[in-house]
């Protein structure tokens, strides 16, 4: 009796959902929708400020008996006649996605397999993105991700373009094939710069480099943030099925054709990467093909070969010198952003006063990182010129200025233009390459 008495007091349920409860709980919220009832839980024990406890969390009702007795959260899926409802349900210490819906009469609870890789939520879309009417997508944090279609029920993992140190981080869905069985994945869903298009059976094609896309600013929290890029998708790219009935996508083709597709790379960006190099995709340039093992050997060494890296089929020059090959990739310096490099038989001085005197040419301005003025005191190295040519406001934590601080005391030749740092730098093996550093709008001041 001395125990029953020091123990903490909790109050008997009440209310219209008392069978339901056990003693200390109550119901802050109840949603009822068809045969199901959502219940916000508070859990209440002991009557002190200092001795109480306090413990929400949500149940679901079906013909009012428990379906899930606990949950840390569950939520509707909006867009769909019936009922069905996520929730967040702790098993053995890890948390996992059920989906509970109604089927012939009974209630369904089922677990998503799928949803055990870290997903990317917010407040306002905790579970899966609206992609169009009983379609939600789920991008991963590191992964591709996957879709949920409802009813019946479908996941679909999305495939990995690339894994490990060919990855391009084209992990963004950007579009779906008009039979559902391929997709077209970016590197970004607010400033795209790839689009690679993978099947549902991890098949893939080859990479196409696009000009880096500011996508319009989110209006608000409460915004999917993922419909500025299916909706610049569907007005960039166009599907077709290629010679092997496998399905690419067009790109839109800049008006006209760069006197030099491999200069325009490293002149403008904007333009330059409008042209495509992939050796399947009809709408890229056809006088290129896939570097096969002994020129990626002869290039990289043994160590390295990249899955996007093509060759001239007749004498190409740029520059002043012969091009041997052309790399599509991840950019180096940042880990993040994808660009070209030229393999090419020239000396690096030359090459540098070659690309100074195109973009003289064209009137682009930039600034040549060699012929900066001495840094005075803490300021950034070529802060004046990069304010005064491409309207750049100082900074020295931000990537470009890191960039330029990294690239201070090592070999080559930094050019930064309004779109991109290219690097010239001569090769060990001889020749030289024509490097692209970083793609951004070195004028926006976010």
């Amino acid at each position: 009796m001395l125990l029953a008495a020091c123990s903490p007091y909790t109050a008997p349920p009440e209310g219209p959902y008392a069978g339901v409860l056990k003693r200390g709980e109550s119901v802050t919220e109840a949603t009822p929708a068809g045969p199901f009832t959502a219940l916000a839980i508070q859990y209440r024990q002991g009557g002190g400020y200092l001795t109480s406890t306090q413990i929400d969390s949500m149940r679901l009702l079906y013909r009012d008996k428990v379906l899930i007795r606990k949950a840390e959260g569950i939520t509707r899926w909006d867009g769909i006649g019936q009922p069905v409802y996520f929730a967040d349900v702790f098993e053995q210490s890890d948390k996992v996605l059920k989906l509970a819906y109604e089927h012939d009469g009974k209630a369904v609870v089922q677990r998503i397999a799928a949803a055990d890789i870290a997903y990317r939520a917010t407040v306002a879309f905790p579970h899966g993105f609206p992609l169009a009417p009983g379609l939600l997508y789920f991008p991963g944090q590191l992964q591709p991700g996957f879709l949920l279609q409802a009813l019946p029920l479908r996941e679909t993992a999305l495939p990995d373009p690339l894994v490990g140190n060919y990855s391009l981080h084209a992990n963004t869905l950007a579009a779906i094939s008009p039979d559902g069985t391929s997709f077209a994945m970016v590197d970004s869903d607010s400033a795209p710069s790839v689009v690679m298009v993978v099947d549902a059976d991890g098949g893939r094609r080859e990479a196409i480099g696009l000009p880096r896309t500011y996508l319009a600013d989110l209006p608000d929290a409460q915004a999917n943030p993922y419909v500025r890029v299916w909706d610049w998708a569907r007005t960039t790219f166009a599907w077709y099925k290629n010679g092997a009935g496998k399905w690419e996508v067009r790109t839109a083709a800049a008006p006209g054709t760069p006197a030099n597709a491999v200069e325009e790379l490293f002149i403008d960006e904007q333009s330059g990467y409008r042209q495509c190099f992939a050796a399947s995709n009809t709408a890229c340039l056809r006088t290129w093909r896939a570097a096969d093992a002994a020129q990626l050997r002869k290039t990289f060494g043994p160590d390295y070969a990249p899955p996007f890296a093509w060759v001239p089929q007749a004498a190409t020059r740029a520059f002043g010198a012969n091009v041997s090959l052309l790399l599509f990739s991840r950019l180096g310096f940042s880990g993040t952003g994808t660009g070209y490099s030229a393999y090419v038989d020239g000396g690096q001085e030359a090459l540098a006063a070659q690309l100074s005197m195109r973009l003289q040419g064209r009137n682009i301005p930039f600034v040549r990182v060699d012929q900066c003025p001495p840094r005075l005191g803490h300021g950034g190295k070529c802060a004046a010129p990069l304010a005064d040519k491409l309207g750049r406001a100082e900074s020295n934590g931000r990537e470009l200025e890191q960039l330029i601080n990294s690239m201070e005391d090592q070999p080559g030749v930094l050019f930064i233009l309004p779109s991109m740092a290219v690097m010239v730098r001569a090769r060990q093996e001889g020749g030289s390459v024509i490097q692209t550093m970083m793609r951004a709008d070195f004028s926006r001041k976010d």
